[in-house]
């Protein structure tokens, strides 16, 4: 009965020993994006249910991540989903060897001779006209859309499926973290460039009050109200915004971003399942197209005010994999 209470008191051991665990995640979490923060009492009792929301939705994540894709030399010649994410094979072996994290992985025996990996890509679509059949009549004025993948990249090796999804919470948090700094960076940014805006507004103001009056804008451009009733509008949307935002910027304003993105990540780190039906030259193609290819991958969405996306792919590495490819590309 007295174990029960302590538990439910969050006073046992194991208890104790998660609250030390998330109090350091979250002293990590703001030497990453403002130290400063630290400084503030009462900041691990302000994060600390956040931190555990934000654990508990990005732990989650790895289910979504699709099964791994083998990248080997046999897998060019029976997977056209390769042939879709990569130029050639010269092209993954490039990846490959390219990848520090893999090639640290690989020069320790205890990890073995196969690892399970995160590979990141750019995913992008350009919009053209090409040769196609349509009624069964060849025509070269057809548009189609080309999705192409570029600036790939291997992120947490592991020993074992297992272990990768384990580790992608993990790094996830990592990921989470950097958004938080993003945030915090870019409200700095647009009250810098707000402050620098009412500025040259008060100085065209008193240029337009008083003609005579010579005034040098240093910054430069003449993107700004040619009238004293434009000026004064534009005065008033700008102070208000400036006033908010100097507020942010502030330490408790700071930290009240950290706390509100930790409590809300579904609004700053997302996945979105893209499935996309490709032809072997990587354009896109109906539904119920022949020969088409369906490529299911993740897309990370990081961040609300100009968000980033990355492409998602868990892959799977055999050490004599990358041994074929050179053998028959670099000797």
């Amino acid at each position: 009965m007295y174990e029960f209470l302590l538990r439910k008191l969050g006073w046992d051991a194991a208890s104790r020993q998660q609250a030390r665990e998330l109090a350091r995640q979250v002293e990590q979490l703001l030497e990453a994006c403002d130290r400063r923060l630290c400084l503030l009492p009462g900041h691990q009792h302000a994060l600390m249910p956040g931190m555990r929301i934000a654990q508990s939705y990005l732990a989650a994540l790895s289910d979504k991540l699709p099964p791994a894709l083998e990248l080997s030399l046999q897998s060019f010649a029976r997977d056209p989903r390769l042939g879709l994410l990569f130029a050639g094979p010269s092209s993954l072996l490039d990846v490959l060897e390219g990848s520090e994290s893999l090639r640290a992985f690989f020069s320790s025996a205890s990890n073995g001779d196969e690892a399970w990996a995160l590979m990141t890509m750019q995913r992008s679509e350009t919009a053209r006209f090409g040769v196609a059949m349509e009624n069964g009549e060849l025509r070269n004025d057809v548009a189609q859309t080309v999705v192409s993948f570029d600036c790939h990249g291997l992120q947490l090796p592991c020993a074992s499926e297992e272990a990768f999804r384990t580790q992608s919470g993990e790094r996830a948090l990592n990921v989470l973290t950097a958004v938080i700094a993003r945030q915090l960076g870019l409200l700095e940014q647009t009250r810098l460039q707000l402050e620098a805006e009412l500025g040259r507004l008060q100085l065209r103001r008193l240029t337009l009050q008083s003609p005579s009056r010579i005034v040098v804008d240093g910054q430069g451009g003449d993107d700004l109200p040619d009238t004293l009733a434009d000026l004064d509008k534009r005065l008033s949307e700008v102070r208000p915004q400036l006033e908010s935002l100097r507020e942010l910027n502030g330490l408790e304003g700071a930290l009240d971003t950290v706390r509100h993105v930790l409590e809300h990540p579904g609004d700053y780190f997302t996945l979105e399942n893209v499935t996309l039906r490709l032809n072997r030259m990587g354009i896109k193609c109906e539904s119920g197209e022949d020969g088409a290819t369906t490529l299911q991958l993740e897309e990370l969405v990081l961040g609300r005010e100009r968000p980033t996306r990355r492409a998602l792919m868990p892959v799977k590495i055999h050490r004599e994999s990358i041994a074929e490819l050179r053998r028959q590309f670099r000797d």
